[in-house]
């Protein structure tokens, strides 16, 4: 299962990805542990929803940590009790499939 998806664009010294949290950004904490430079762009929120689609840019340095703090989320998710989070990431892998991913990923759906 995947909690974030990596984005086409033609940035120099970022990635674009979205991905997957909480209403009460779980993910924040991680993100500051590992020391991410990073800009967040957009979010999205669904009614009705206790999570969030967050897009944002990520220094290339840094995509490594970022992925590796978005598998952190997963279990985090997990250990406090939002065990719908898997549902919710492959509901959304499903919408935006074609449209934002990368070539590797769409080829892994």
């Amino acid at each position: 299962m995947e909690n974030y998806w990596k984005l086409d664009g033609l940035e120099l010294f970022s990635n674009a990805y979205a991905y997957l949290d909480h209403r009460s950004y779980l993910a924040d904490n991680l993100l500051r542990q590992k020391k991410i430079r990073m800009r967040f762009a957009e979010e999205m929120k669904k009614e009705g929803s206790p999570y969030v689609l967050i897009f944002c840019k990520v220094r290339k340095a840094d995509a490594a940590l970022f992925e590796e703090a978005m598998e952190l989320l997963k279990k985090k998710m997990l250990i406090v009790g939002h065990k719908d989070y898997e549902k919710a990431c492959q509901d959304i892998a499903a919408i935006i499939g074609n449209c934002w991913l990368n070539e590797s990923q769409r080829d892994s759906l």
